[in-house]
């Protein structure tokens, strides 16, 4: 089963924030479609609306040729707010890391991306690393913005991840120094 394999819990790429790629460079090497996560790798759970910042970034991602779609866990219609005013589609209550979320966005984006074309943007191991890796894709988690302001359930996920972090380093020492060790060490930072 995909939950137990501890490499579906490796993302990709771990950076500070998700502004902070060369996304030209991205898109040069054939990648067409933005799949992020909104909690936490866009704004902090207390924000409602975009940031200029993140106006500006998504307006960057467009005039480059990405399209940018919005996967959220979150019941809220935050998600639909946020949403509509950045112009990008989206699914709530995504259940990640289960695949339905992922297949309906997919079904919405009219299934005309391949896999190797997405890239996926998140800031937890348990839901969207783990979803992302389930779903075949090239995957990014993201600093959390604020730790601070998450729910119950998000602090119980970052309790399991605890656990998935020491058996990635018991398994796999080498992904987890060159994927994992600097979130490991921020986390510790915060805590």
């Amino acid at each position: 089963m995909s939950f137990l394999n501890y490499r579906n819990y490796i993302p990709d790429l771990y950076i500070n924030k998700i502004t902070d790629l060369d996304f030209k460079q991205l898109y040069a090497e054939g990648y067409r479609l933005i799949l992020t996560d909104l909690d936490n790798t866009l704004i902090s759970y207390k924000e409602t609306e975009p940031t200029p910042e993140i106006i500006s970034f998504v307006r960057n991602l467009e005039a480059i040729g990405f399209e940018v779609f919005i996967i959220s866990n979150s019941l809220k219609d935050r998600v639909s707010h946020f949403s509509s005013i950045l112009g990008v589609d989206y699914v709530k209550f995504a259940k990640k890391p289960l695949k339905g979320g992922f297949k309906k966005a997919f079904k919405k984006l009219g299934h005309k991306y391949k896999k190797e074309e997405i890239l996926y943007f998140g800031d937890q191991l348990m839901t969207d690393i783990l979803g992302g890796k389930r779903m075949g894709l090239k995957t990014h988690l993201v600093k959390a913005i604020d730790r601070k302001t998450e729910k119950a359930v998000t602090r119980f996920n970052r309790f399991l991840e605890k656990i998935v972090l020491k058996r990635i380093y018991k398994k796999d020492r080498k992904a987890y120094d060159e994927k994992l060790k600097e979130y490991v060490l921020d986390v510790t930072r915060r805590d």
